[in-house]
């Protein structure tokens, strides 16, 4: 098990992808993992003569790039990619990072001159300013969900599609009555925010019920997010986005602009119960992944979310090679602190990380609301 690693995500738009290519070729980050999403927004239009605006939800395409770092490296990194893609500018996305432990049999090997070179160490842990809020839904669940929060302003929705296993593989002639394609969703908010974001998501999407769908949260740290919610002309010097970012620093947070309040927080009344439970994030091969799934939910793991991704690596592309695609599952699959070492026992023992294999195992601590400990899984 690796210790002292980060895992590195960042959204961008479609229009700033090559700029991030140029910026991972430069720091030859040996593994990244692509996957396809999208970035919500509101926009206000006009109707006919000017008369009866209205406000749409609109969708954006993005990327989602994974890749690990020593965490040393990890603040230095987050800065240099948000410097070469100007993504501090409104719309373009979000950087984000988490301090995790990782599992895998071939090893990662980083050039750690280049990066000491170009983004400099830091080996004291970032503060974990924001909270990540995972959230699966059936497939047509998530607008609603989305423009619920847009509305609220606190954050730009990010979401992708994906496959759920669990819950209705056990149901017989019943799984019929719950759909295998799912919405992910990502909600990066500010952590006084995140109570109120949950309690916004949690009865809409009927959350609570077996089948609805499933969340949890992740604490992380966040240098760069996109807090572009609505699309509009501009009418002044700066927009909305850069003023609220040039407070967020002068401030030294983002807690100037909670939309909870502070009494309901100090008091606790009203707030949500969690528990601290583990996330299981493995990537591999469609063998590999089903292989991993199979070993988990047959020793208590009792659901699975599936998203396609693509592999590249930039440190072969570094080197003059093709950069090349590869294509890649990613597994996620939420369980209990309880059941973790057994798991994680049975699945050094099925051999998926013997010294020829390239999969990956991450693992990091999240919380879910106690109304779904019996929903624990990564997906339904």
């Amino acid at each position: 098990m690796l210790a002292d690693i980060s895992c590195i995500i960042c959204v961008a738009d479609v229009n700033i992808t090559e700029l991030l290519d140029d910026a991972l070729t430069d720091l030859a980050i040996p593994e990244v993992f692509v996957q396809r999403t999208k970035q919500m927004s509101l926009v206000d239009k006009r109707g006919i003569l000017g008369l009866r605006p209205t406000t749409k939800l609109d969708e954006s395409r993005a990327l989602a790039y994974r890749f690990y770092v020593p965490s040393k490296f990890e603040q230095g990194v987050m800065h240099r990619i948000a410097e070469a893609t100007d993504l501090r500018m409104g719309g373009r996305g979000c950087i984000f990072a988490q301090r995790i432990s990782l599992k895998r049999g071939m090893p990662l090997v980083f050039n750690e001159e280049k990066l000491e070179a170009l983004c400099g160490s830091d080996n004291k842990p970032p503060p974990a300013n924001y909270v990540l809020i995972c959230c699966t839904v059936p497939r047509g669940v998530g607008d609603s969900l989305s423009a619920a929060v847009l509305e609220l302003g606190v954050c730009v929705p990010i979401v992708s599609f994906g496959a759920g296993m669990g819950l209705r593989d056990k149901l017989g002639l019943l799984r019929i009555t719950i759909p295998v394609d799912k919405e992910i969703l990502w909600f990066l908010v500010p952590r006084s925010d995140a109570e109120l974001v949950e309690k916004t998501l949690i009865p809409r999407a009927h959350l609570d019920v077996p089948g609805h769908g499933f969340l949890y949260k992740i604490f992380v740290h966040a240098p760069v997010v996109n807090l572009r919610v609505r699309q509009g002309r501009r009418v002044h010097a700066a927009t909305m986005e850069q003023v609220i970012a040039a407070l967020d620093e002068v401030q030294g947070s983002s807690d100037w602009r909670r939309i909870g309040t502070k009494k309901r927080e100090s008091s606790g009344a009203g707030k949500n119960k969690t528990e601290s439970e583990k996330g299981l994030f493995f990537i591999g091969e469609d063998d590999e992944v089903d292989l991993f799934r199979r070993t988990a939910m047959e020793h208590g793991a009792r659901g699975a979310t599936l998203n396609h991704l693509e592999m590249h690596s930039y440190s072969a592309r570094a080197q003059g090679q093709t950069n090349e695609s590869h294509s890649r599952e990613f597994c996620d699959i939420i369980i209990s602190a309880a059941l973790e070492e057994d798991i994680l026992a049975h699945i050094d023992k099925s051999g998926l990380f013997d010294s020829q294999r390239s999969c990956i195992l991450k693992l990091v601590s999240v919380e879910m609301p106690v109304t779904f400990r019996h929903l624990q899984g990564g997906g339904v």
